[in-house]
């Protein structure tokens, strides 16, 4: 920037806006005699000298504006996936959107990433990968769980769809998604697949499939659900006894047994967390209430599933050996976003009481 240049910003200050009553006299006489005159170089000098503190001060006050402008659109969203499920709920007569994203694997203890099973008390799942959401564990669904849920709409779930070195369809074809380590599939080139799609279809480019949670005849699928851990005054406004999941039962090598929920305290919410992704008839347009944009959360790992979750309460923890009964009616209980904050937590970023991302 040349000296005309900055004479030119100079010229253009509104002395009256600036607090400083000093530092206002001063500009205003400094242009007063610009319009006489000329400046003498001191003059020059503390003309630089007041827009580079001009030019600090806006940016302290930007420096955190796109992450506060991002945590509050990360609000506006949870704000109307939630009342997007509510009013579907009504619009469908009490029924709620079906086929969320399950954020596992299909079959007991599948992990999304390594396909490594877990033991029969719970399936495995590491924290940051895949799902950035760590205030989880798992449970296995029961009969009575699974037809609760289906009286309110919910009858299945997407889960990954994968195994090693195997034709999952029949069609004599071994897929991308057919893979030992489902992360290859993602970061590789040679396919259409990613991360926040992954629980698509293969003719969505994705590696999911749709897993019915209760059959005709009765019976489970046996699959696992993912439920939070993350305490119940978080998401429910009330203070609960957050799950102890120390001294899981042993999973398989290379799973993580802090995953598996060992012990709970008797009588607090089983609140079971699902992706909202494309797959669900909450985005079918042609579903009465159907919602006609999916939000992405942005603010994970590109491997990672960048969606916002839903938490559903569907029982209540019934010993300290982690069983569980079903509930009259499935509720939903809050929204949060891809890494688990809350909405509360991000208007803490939004405002900045809390650190932004």
């Amino acid at each position: 920037m040349n000296m005309k240049s900055i004479l030119k910003h100079f010229d253009r200050i509104d002395a009256a806006s600036i607090e400083d009553k000093k530092v206002a006299k001063r500009v205003a006489k400094l242009q007063a005699g610009r319009k006489q005159g000329g400046f003498t170089l001191l003059e020059l000098l503390v003309v630089v000298a007041i827009l580079a503190a001009i030019a600090g001060t806006a940016t302290i006050a930007l420096q955190d504006t796109d992450a506060r402008a991002s945590a509050a659109a990360h609000v506006a969203m949870m704000d109307e996936l939630n009342k997007g499920i509510r009013t579907y709920r009504v619009l469908k007569k009490n029924q709620y959107p079906d086929n969320f994203d399950a954020l596992l694997g299909a079959g007991i203890g599948a992990h999304p990433v390594t396909g490594a099973a877990g033991s029969a008390a719970g399936a495995t799942f590491p924290a940051n990968e895949l799902v950035a959401i760590e205030d989880v564990g798992t449970v296995p669904l029961t009969v009575d769980v699974a037809s609760v849920m289906a009286d309110i709409g919910m009858t299945q779930l997407q889960y990954l769809n994968y195994t090693a070195a195997a034709d999952l369809d029949g069609d004599g074809v071994t897929t991308d998604c057919e893979s030992a380590n489902i992360v290859s599939t993602i970061e590789s080139r040679s396919n259409a697949v990613v991360a926040n799609n992954i629980f698509m279809t293969p003719a969505a480019n994705g590696c999911g499939a749709a897993v019915t949670l209760l059959d005709p005849a009765g019976a489970t699928s046996g699959d696992q659900v993912l439920v939070w851990t993350g305490g119940y005054e978080r998401v429910m406004g009330a203070a609960g006894v957050a799950h102890d999941i120390a001294g899981a039962p042993a999973v398989a090598p290379g799973g993580d047994p802090g995953d598996a929920i060992a012990t709970s305290a008797a009588g607090t919410p089983v609140l079971m967390v699902v992706g909202i992704g494309p797959s669900s008839t909450l985005f079918n347009a042609n579903e009465l209430g159907g919602m006609t944009t999916v939000p992405v959360y942005r603010h994970v790992g590109p491997l990672q599933y960048g969606r916002f979750a839903a938490l559903f309460e569907i029982g209540t923890f019934s010993d300290a050996a982690g069983g569980y009964d079903a509930i009259d009616q499935v509720n939903l209980v809050a929204i949060i976003d891809g890494a688990g904050d809350t909405k509360e937590e991000e208007l803490g970023e939004w405002d900045g009481t809390r650190n932004t991302i």
